[in-house]
């Protein structure tokens, strides 16, 4: 066993097998940075309980030649938001991220990493793939995967029941490989089932990275959007999710209406930037003199 600091944090190793095992972390910052050689070898996994209980960390910065993560390796590590696994990443134990609820964003290099992922996390998920020269191939968004227990009385046995879209979009979307004419072909069940917030930055992701979109489906996460311009673009800005208002504005999918609607809101959380251009946007589409109500 050995310890290193490393970056602000404390690390404590094996070596097994001419490679490095990282077997327990100690963490003060919002941030875990973790080395990609100790002791001169390769950090290659993580251990079982490895990076766990460290409540306070946002994000881990992964070893770029981490193989495996071991079962329950971030065990209640309820602050982190952003997973970045690496390529070379091929097996993940069971249980890795229990409890780690606040996980909004995971991105993946290698696409079987995928359905673990997803049965792992039950919360509303982004989840981003990139190609190995780290080019954003597609972004999808999953909803959250709602689960029940119920007790049969006489037999004192407990069933878990998985409702909602959330459940349905890990199921019928994701196998051995990815569908995502299935995935696209959701949404329509989904607008019986979900906010606005979730449909329309789910039409985005897709709009916005669209691999193996076809045109009808295209059409319909248009169609939404420009139909919900006024929620959407409110959500976006609260959520501070970079490029969709900009994207909506591009694409001419606001009314007048709703651009006067996203500009009093723009300005009263004081984001200049959007603000702008929705004013500018409003010259070039409507005029100058143009009101801004409907009869």
């Amino acid at each position: 066993m050995g310890i290193i600091n490393y970056l602000g944090s404390k690390i404590e190793y094996e070596i097994k097998k001419g490679k490095a095992e990282i077997v327990k972390c100690e963490c003060t910052g919002d941030e875990l940075v973790l080395p990609d050689h100790i002791d001169g070898v390769v950090a290659a996994s993580i251990g079982r309980y490895g990076i766990s209980g460290i409540r306070q960390i946002k994000r881990v910065v992964l070893p770029k030649n981490l193989e495996s993560i071991g079962s329950l390796a971030f065990y209640n590590d309820r602050g982190l938001e952003i997973l970045d696994l690496p390529e070379g990443l091929y097996r993940i134990g069971g249980d890795a991220f229990k409890n780690c609820d606040g996980i909004k964003s995971v991105v993946i290099r290698n696409e079987r990493m995928l359905k673990f992922i997803l049965d792992e996390l039950s919360q509303e998920i982004i989840v981003t793939f990139r190609s190995s020269t780290d080019d954003v191939m597609w972004k999808l968004l999953f909803p959250v995967n709602a689960e029940s227990f119920s007790e049969d009385v006489p037999g004192r046995a407990f069933h878990r029941t998985f409702t909602g879209p959330g459940y349905t979009y890990r199921r019928e979307a994701v196998g051995r490989e990815i569908g995502f004419r299935r995935y696209d072909r959701l949404f329509g069940r989904a607008l019986e089932e979900e906010t606005v917030d979730t449909l329309s930055h789910l039409a985005f992701c897709r709009l916005n990275y669209p691999y193996k979109l076809d045109e009808v489906s295209k059409q319909v996460y248009t169609d939404y959007l420009r139909e919900n311009a006024g929620e959407a673009g409110k959500s976006f800005m609260e959520k501070r999710i970079s490029g969709a208002v900009s994207y909506m504005i591009r694409e001419k999918l606001i009314s007048l209406t709703a651009a006067d609607e996203l500009l009093d809101f723009a300005r009263s959380i004081n984001d200049a930037e959007t603000a702008g251009m929705l004013m500018d946007y409003k010259m070039r589409n409507f005029g100058k003199n143009r009101k801004s109500f409907e009869l």
